[in-house]
C-alpha cells in the first residue's frame, strides 16, 4: 500500500505526507455511496437520538485535532464549519463520541 494512502487513512503521519486526514461525515458518505439508503440513522443529524454516529465522530475528530489541522490550508473551509457549531452542541457531540467509545470499550 502506498505511504500517502496509509498516512491519509490513518492520519498516522500527522499530515507530513497526506495534506489532510481522510475523515467523512455521514452526509458525505450518503452522497458518495448507497450505504445510507436503508439505514435507520439520519445522515443529516449531528446530535438527535437518531443521528448517524459518523457525524458526531467526524466533528469530534475535527475538534480534538483542531490545533494541528488549522495549520493545513486545505482544512480551512471544514474548520470554519466546525467553528459555526455552538459550544453547547459541540459539547454534546464530544460527549456522544466519548460515551460511545466508553460503552464500546467496556463491551469488548
Amino acid at each position: 500500500m502506498q505511504t500517502n494512502v496509509m498516512g491519509m487513512g490513518q492520519f498516522a503521519d500527522g499530515g507530513m505526507v497526506a495534506s489532510k486526514p481522510y475523515a467523512a461525515s455521514a452526509n458525505y458518505i450518503n452522497n458518495m455511496s448507497d450505504y445510507c439508503k436503508n439505514c435507520a440513522y439520519n445522515h443529516r443529524e449531528r446530535t438527535a437520538e437518531n443521528a448517524c454516529l459518523f457525524n458526531f465522530f467526524y466533528w469530534d475528530f475535527l475538534a480534538r485535532h483542531y490545533d494541528k489541522l488549522k495549520k493545513q490550508p486545505r482544512m480551512t473551509q471544514i474548520l470554519r464549519n466546525l467553528e459555526r457549531i455552538s459550544p453547547l452542541e459541540l459539547q454534546t457531540i464530544r460527549t456522544l463520541a466519548d460515551n460511545w467509545h466508553t460503552t464500546q470499550a467496556t463491551t469488548i
